[in-house]
């Protein structure tokens, strides 16, 4: 009997307590709109850090279903060493696994990226440059990967991690570029 009382009181207290969670809990956004930090690194040099890229992304997002959502994206970079500046504008499907607060994600997009540099790739595929000269490279990009969103409120989230792998200069497919970042966001 003893057994028995514990085993309801447990069923009880479950049952309460899911009755006091957040509505964040059960709330499925109709759209967000995401700023973060975002850091890129080309697989060029001897160690994964070799290069590195600063700089911000920006995200609105449209939920089509619980779990799905389309994303369109748009993020600059600049690195000191070869005076790189690269902008890229995605858009695609984003699958969140969860509707809760936790809400790990991944997405596949496609798009347009421009890369202006002194250099970073010149002796990859054309002539090397001459000095105090900037290459241009632009066309279709994609990337892939995913993240890990938390919901503090009904309205902001964190995007804790956010990882992707982005292969470029467009029409080689080399090197590959991961992107890894976060941010906050609001859901409306």
């Amino acid at each position: 009997m003893k057994k028995f009382s514990i085993a309801v009181l447990l069923l009880l207290a479950s049952v309460f307590s899911f009755g006091q969670s957040p509505r964040v809990a059960l709330y499925t956004p109709n759209a967000d709109v995401y700023v973060g930090y975002i850091a890129t690194f080309p697989d060029y040099g001897q160690y994964f850090d070799s290069y590195r890229f600063d700089g911000f992304e920006v995200a609105l997002t449209k939920n089509l279903r619980p779990h799905l959502d389309i994303t369109a994206t748009a993020d600059f970079v600049f690195g000191s060493v070869y005076s790189v500046k690269e902008f890229s504008g995605t858009v695609g499907p984003k699958y969140s696994f969860m509707t809760g607060r936790i809400r790990p994600y991944v997405t596949a997009q496609a798009g347009y990226a421009h890369q202006s540099s002194n250099g970073m790739y010149a002796g990859d595929h054309h002539p090397p440059l001459a000095a105090n000269t900037t290459d241009y490279e632009s066309g279709f990009t994609y990337r892939y990967g995913g993240g890990l969103d938390v919901q503090f409120t009904e309205h902001i989230y964190w995007r804790v991690i956010q990882w992707d792998i982005q292969p470029q200069p467009w029409g080689r497919h080399t090197p590959w570029y991961q992107n890894v970042g976060g941010g906050i966001g609001y859901r409306f």
